[in-house]
């Protein structure tokens, strides 16, 4: 008998260890499965980002004159030939210029002086700028929501005037309207302050960047822009895919001056190289969760299997006592419920402490999100108890004869 004894603790703190084993597994898969929900989500929340323009069938030109024969003197009025060339071809529905296209991760910047009694110092005081020619809000679809656009009249000889962002005019105008209004940028010490009006508000975009928060934005025409670039990019909306205007703008900025290189490039792809990083990261974590879902299926079958095995004898004697299947049934997955409630709270946790480190990675969310959380330990225990319903369901069609008999 204590021969008999000794066997079944040693079988009994085996399944212990083997309990405590799998409700680590459960628990370690359970951060995997929080991970990749608050990326997952994350990317989410960046992919339907309302970013404040439609990037949908925008090609990007970008003209370089830096190898063509063209006196500095003479690129601004080559590049508003471009425009007009470009703005006739077939299938072009806007076309318009700028300095900086949008989400391409190059800007500038200057600290603002306006004219209200707001005096702010620092990165509080800094705007990003972008010089435009009239269509670019037309062709971006960036509604103009007070004052007026860039026109004819606005030469290098006429008064400077801007169009300001919504965030702009919150920061430096705040319960003002804008528009009329005029600010100062500052410059090198020794030169004056160049004074521009604001004439028109328009809605917020992202600048830089579809993961940066929305800076404060103003735009110049570029009929006033001073320096003369070497480059300038376009933008040409067409109802039609983008690159089937390629060969087009080719023959159309060849016709000008056939020495000024072309790049193309779509304004969907620029903003989808914005969040490429996130979306590898959403991916992988995706990945990362579905093998983490694996492990603990397996992990649970398998330990499950073992308590069934282990337990004939019992489940056998249960039986010829009177005991009906349900009750074995619930026996098991009683067992089952304990090792997931324990690898559960345990995961929970450790998701609580070691999703801090993702604060950085996330876009819109906390790394302690409860909805993520709850969800990823929904989706774990959905896995789990249908991992273990199968062992579980195999003991209640124990023969207690042939249990017996076995020991």
């Amino acid at each position: 008998m204590k021969g008999s004894d000794a066997v079944e603790t040693e079988r009994h703190e085996r399944f212990r260890a083997d309990k405590w084993s799998v409700s680590l597994q459960v628990a370690l898969s359970l951060v995997l499965l929080v991970a990749a929900g608050l990326l997952l989500r994350s990317f989410e929340k960046l992919a339907t980002l309302d970013i404040g323009f439609d990037p949908n069938n925008v090609l990007l030109v970008r003209a370089n004159l830096q190898d063509a024969n063209v006196s500095p003197g003479q690129r601004l009025e080559t590049y508003r030939e471009i425009e007009r060339r470009l703005r006739v071809l077939p299938g072009v529905t806007s076309a318009s210029r700028s300095l900086n296209t949008p989400i391409s991760g190059v800007g500038w910047t200057s600290n603002i002086r306006p004219d209200s009694s707001v005096a702010l110092t620092g990165d509080n005081a800094v705007a990003f700028f972008n010089a435009i020619s009239p269509a670019y809000f037309e062709t971006l679809r960036i509604p103009l929501l007070a004052g007026r656009n860039f026109n004819d009249l606005d030469v290098k000889t006429a008064p400077q005037v801007a169009i300001v962002d919504q965030t702009f005019a919150r920061r430096f105008y705040p319960d003002i309207n804008p528009v009329g209004r005029y600010f100062r940028l500052d410059t090198a010490p020794g030169e004056p302050a160049l004074l521009f009006q604001i004439v028109g508000l328009t809605r917020n975009s992202n600048y830089l960047a579809v993961p940066d928060e929305t800076l404060p934005t103003v735009y110049y025409p570029l009929s006033q822009f001073s320096l003369e670039h070497p480059y300038e990019n376009y933008e040409l909306r067409t109802p039609t895919a983008p690159a089937a205007l390629s060969h087009l703008v080719e023959q159309a900025i060849a016709g000008v001056n056939k020495g000024i290189s072309v790049e193309f490039r779509t304004l969907t792809q620029q903003v989808n190289d914005s969040i490429s990083q996130e979306r590898l990261l959403a991916l992988l974590s995706g990945f990362l969760g579905a093998l983490a879902l694996l492990l603990a299926m397996v992990g649970l079958y398998g330990t499950l299997s073992y308590l069934v095995t282990q337990r004939h004898t019992e489940f056998g004697v249960r039986m010829a006592l009177g005991a009906q299947p349900d009750s074995i049934l619930r026996l098991v997955m009683y067992d089952l419920v304990l090792v997931l409630a324990g690898g559960l709270a345990a995961g929970i946790c450790i998701s609580l402490a070691a999703t801090r480190v993702l604060q950085q990675m996330l876009f819109g969310l906390s790394p302690r999100d409860a909805a993520t959380i709850v969800a990823a330990a929904a989706v774990l225990s959905a896995v789990a108890l249908l991992a273990g319903y199968l062992p579980a369901r195999r003991a209640t069609k124990v023969d207690p004869m042939v249990a017996l008999r076995y020991e």
